[in-house]
């Protein structure tokens, strides 16, 4: 595990950069250009140039992912209103969200079809608004900051808000329920902060130091230190997190140009494609992987949605599944299961079908060699992380809090659902769990 050297990405940046990511390798970068538009460059296996996303904009853009395919981008207009973007298979035009900003946006998401902004006003607070279906009106959260802030969200109902104070210190507040009073974090800030999660409980802030270089703070259960980076960089910098153990950190050099740096943590991985026949009816499958990703991230294992893959055979949408036990597979599993183009050999793989019969939310009997689970259209949401963990070698368990209750993920009680340290060890040791940088 170790800290990538710096990279050049090229550009001629004029403010930014903002970084979002919507999966496991993908990144989504956002600059502010020479002709104030707003350019966009993404990673999805290799580097894309650059491409205008048009916009006349005064400040640093955010950009954030609710879900897979979804990017919602904001910037400080010239007429000083926040103006907002998005991307859902395509981009759509710029709107106004008004208010009065001195400085760019923040954005942060704890869950789809969830968004909260922060801005500085005219009065040096810190301003909110969220959309929640609609868009709400702004809301003070007080402070006096110095620039502009960041936010962070490691799970539902979580936001973690920093920014730059007077005293040229890094200041947090967060809300878990309710919005808890700003705290001095120290440091000498001279641009930033950025702010990234990997899993809930750890948070990753990035800033400027007074050598120019990228200084580093970490929160795990309690504050690091400050830990020097390196680099020469020309303002705030941005990051996110794809997955478990991975940082990317993005900031304009003082050659206007995107540099770009990353931080990989060797980690228990569980590789997942996605194949759909059939939407689910009651939860999104984005949803699904989501808190799969988040219960497995909460005991150190990593899932990495590695690719999706639409399937058209309506022969095997309402599957036969015979007993759903483990070794014994029917004629139609076999045959589903077959379809692993592009998937490794221990690789998992997720069907979606409309129905398995007899009827059950998901099975986890897969041929050998050949690890999956099918998923219903009736399924929970926590049952794709179930299912996965019976290919990972669990049995069902009693408890009604545990990911492996085997009375019926829809009868799970205070979620999220909890595995034990047994779970854990037998999940590490399944050979479907790769150690993976």
């Amino acid at each position: 595990m170790a800290w990538s050297n710096w990279e050049s990405l090229g550009g001629v940046i004029t403010a930014g950069p903002a970084v979002s990511s919507w999966a496991g390798g993908r990144l989504d970068v956002f600059v502010k250009g020479t002709n104030n538009a707003v350019w966009h460059k993404w990673f999805n296996g290799a580097w894309s140039g650059w491409e205008s996303l048009g916009g006349v904009i005064d400040s640093p853009p955010a950009a954030v992912s609710w879900s897979s395919g979804r990017i919602d981008l904001f910037a400080r207009g010239m007429d000083n209103a926040l103006w907002h973007k998005w991307f859902d298979g395509t981009w759509h035009s710029w709107e106004s969200l008004g208010g009065t900003l001195t400085s760019g946006p923040a954005v942060c998401s704890w869950a789809p079809g969830r968004l909260d902004v922060f801005v500085k006003g005219t009065n040096n607070a810190v301003w909110h608004k969220w959309f929640n279906g609609a868009w709400s009106g702004w809301e003070s959260l007080g402070g006096v900051i110095d620039n502009t802030p960041s936010a962070v969200s490691w799970s539902s109902g979580r936001i973690d808000l920093f920014a730059r104070g007077m005293d040229n210190a890094l200041w947090h507040k967060w809300f878990n329920g309710t919005w808890h009073n700003w705290e001095s974090l120290g440091g000498t800030l001279t641009a930033g902060p950025a702010a990234s999660s990997w899993a809930p409980g750890r948070l990753d802030v990035f800033v400027k130091g007074t050598n120019n270089a990228l200084w580093h703070k970490w929160f795990n259960g309690a504050w690091s230190g400050w830990d020097s980076l390196g680099g020469v960089i020309d303002n705030t910098p941005a990051a996110v997190s794809w997955s478990l153990g991975r940082i990317d950190v993005f900031a304009r050099g003082m050659n206007n140009a995107l540099w770009h740096k990353w931080w990989t943590e060797s980690r228990p991985t569980v590789r997942l494609h996605v194949k759909v026949l059939s939407q689910p009816t009651r939860f999104s499958i984005d949803r699904m992987v989501d808190n799969m990703i988040d219960v497995y991230a909460t005991y150190g294992i990593r899932v990495h949605r590695v690719s999706d893959q639409t399937l058209n055979l309506p022969l095997l949408n309402d599957l036969d599944v015979g007993a759903c036990t483990m070794g014994s597979v029917t004629t139609e599993q076999t045959q589903l299961m077959a379809n692993r183009n592009s998937v490794g050999t221990n690789d998992v793989v997720a069907y979606f079908v409309r129905s398995t019969n007899p009827s059950f939310n998901g099975c986890a009997a897969h041929p050998a060699n050949q690890p999956s689970a099918v998923v219903a259209s009736i399924a929970s949401e926590w049952t794709l992380g179930h299912e996965i963990g019976h290919v990972l070698g669990l049995p069902h368990v009693s408890p009604t809090d545990r990911l492996m209750m085997g009375s019926g993920t829809n009868n799970i009680t205070n979620p999220p659902p909890d595995l034990v340290t047994s779970e854990v060890q037998t999940m590490d040791n399944s050979p479907f769990t790769q150690n993976i940088g």
